[in-house]
């Protein structure tokens, strides 16, 4: 095993002093006042396209121009031209520059240039020409509207030399194209907020200074990097060159599971033991309730001293048995005693995994290990309950956005690449509730269950390193808000694009079975 030793983010990072780049500024026309059609999507990750020999560079993710299109057509058609589109961050991948573009950074805490990162930008917009031409066009059709929220992936577009060459690819001087450039857009009348996702409770991915993410070093502006991204880059940029599908599972971090069953573990004790507590707490909540078979209703808490006393167990009890990274830290060799050890120091730190993520554990190991849940009782009626963990994970997080946006009903984000259907929080100290629903990803992924099922009689590591983007179900999850009617709340739908590159396409729902 190949040691990768990787910072944990520098909390006392201070950036965007006065030496720093310019934020854009985007000369954005709203609209006249009328009903309007939203549609959110996320995730979409257009990065670096096709190799000098014309092969897709393996990193590519967005190679599909002709379900874009048809996705761009139907949504002004459903909307009459009265249409915001709202890419909900991620629009471009800028965590995987090619090898002409060094990114070397100051340390483990500070990444590309904004040189360096411009150069990137321009590459992507360059070989997306045309799938950028036909948002382009679909910004100019009628009173249509094109939102871009910057995500964790993208967060650089934020400024003015970063985003200068894609505003151009979009005609941004048309007044059609709004730069969210401080994460959090909210729709006219103040009731869709709508963010990326990635600042929400612990994730890795979270800048400690969000927006302010430059910083500058000996001359050079360079951007900060959460550990998120160092561990994508060490792991998932290196390993998609021999497995193109590796962040194509879903959640995202599945396919470094089977990579770890091909090749062994990876990174050092606390890398591994990091990765597999963000892969589990990315389990959404729709997959939380479909494990457990039926419509929550109650809730339940957790004994978190309980839990946390199971020390490493807290994480590997979470997943299931048959889960082949579990199975690899179930036995006593050198390195699965490493990362357990890591693993019980992370389930007693309170500020690294705070009480409402280990009830998120806890929710999990009630639907894989009943003997073994965080309660000195038996396991009873559980299924009747909902898990409510992250519940209040949302609820903090959501009373905070609604002390600055007071009129807010629905909450939209994306970030997991998993798709939520609509469901119900109460925001913490207020009696508001709102409703919430995650975009998923409008590319090409596949869950575990249906990834299992398109092997063809290959292993699991054998297909991870043979099966192509091509091969992935032709569905791309949006979030639809329909003009409300007068004096009614807005009410999100979430929804699935079908549509093979060869094919017709058509609105289903996400639980389609050709979408899995």
């Amino acid at each position: 095993m190949v040691a990768i030793i990787l910072a944990f983010p520098v909390a006392d990072v201070r950036a965007d002093d006065a030496n720093a780049p310019g934020v854009a500024q985007v000369p954005y026309q709203a609209p006249a006042a009328s009903p309007r059609h939203s549609v959110f999507i996320s995730d979409l990750h257009f990065g670096v396209g096709k190799q000098a020999g014309a092969a897709w560079d393996p990193t590519e993710d967005f190679r599909w121009p002709r379900a874009l299109e048809g996705f761009l057509n139907r949504i002004t058609e459903d909307g009459e031209q009265r249409v915001d589109l709202v890419i909900v961050g991620d629009f471009l991948e800028l965590w995987q520059p090619p090898a002409d573009i060094k990114c070397g950074g100051a340390g483990a805490d500070l990444g590309c240039t904004i040189d360096e990162m411009a150069a990137l930008v321009e590459k992507v917009a360059a070989e997306h020409a045309g799938d950028l031409g036909l948002l382009r066009a679909f910004a100019e059709r009628g009173e249509n509207r094109l939102h871009i929220i910057v995500g964790n992936h993208d967060s650089t577009l934020r400024y003015a030399a970063i985003w200068n060459a894609l505003g151009a690819a979009l005609n941004a001087a048309s007044g059609r194209i709004n730069l969210v450039t401080e994460g959090v857009w909210i729709s006219a009348d103040g009731r869709i907020l709508a963010e990326h996702g990635n600042q929400i409770g612990q994730d890795v991915n979270k800048y400690a200074t969000w927006p302010a993410i430059s910083r500058h070093v000996d001359g050079k502006d360079y951007i900060v990097r959460p550990w998120g991204e160092l561990f994508v880059q060490r792991l998932f940029n290196d390993q998609e060159r021999t497995y193109s599908i590796i962040d194509n599972l879903s959640p995202e971090t599945a396919g470094a599971r089977y990579r770890a069953a091909d090749r062994g573990l990876w990174g050092s004790a606390s890398d591994v033991a990091r990765l597999l507590s963000f892969n589990l707490l990315e389990t959404s909540l729709r997959q939380k309730s479909v494990m457990l078979g039926k419509p929550p209703a109650g809730k339940v808490n957790w004994d978190i001293g309980i839990a946390r006393g199971k020390g490493a167990m807290l994480f590997l009890y979470a997943l299931p048995k048959e889960d082949p990274l579990r199975q690899q830290l179930s036995r006593d060799d050198e390195e699965a005693m490493a990362i357990k050890s890591e693993l019980t120091k992370l389930a007693n730190d309170k500020e690294q995994l705070p009480d409402a993520e280990v009830q998120q554990l806890c929710d999990m190991i009630a639907a894989n290990e009943k003997d073994q849940i965080c309660w000195d009782m038996q396991l009873g009626s559980l299924v009747e309950h909902f898990l409510s963990s992250k519940s209040k994970v949302m609820a903090k997080h959501l009373a905070a956005r609604q002390a600055d946006h007071k009129s807010m009903r629905v909450f939209i984000y994306g970030h997991t690449h998993q798709y939520e259907e609509p469901w119900r929080v109460d925001v913490e100290g207020s009696p508001v509730t709102i409703t919430i629903a995650n975009t998923g990803a409008f590319q090409r992924l596949i869950d575990d269950a249906g990834f299992i099922r398109r092997l063809g009689g290959r292993e699991p590591q054998e297909a991870l390193r043979s099966m192509s983007l091509e091969e992935l179900p032709p569905c791309y999850t949006a979030v639809v808000v329909s003009a409300p009617a007068p004096g009614q709340l807005p009410v999100p739908k979430t929804v699935a694009w079908h549509m093979p590159e060869d094919g017709a396409g058509s609105f289903t729902t996400p639980d389609d079975p050709r979408c899995h």
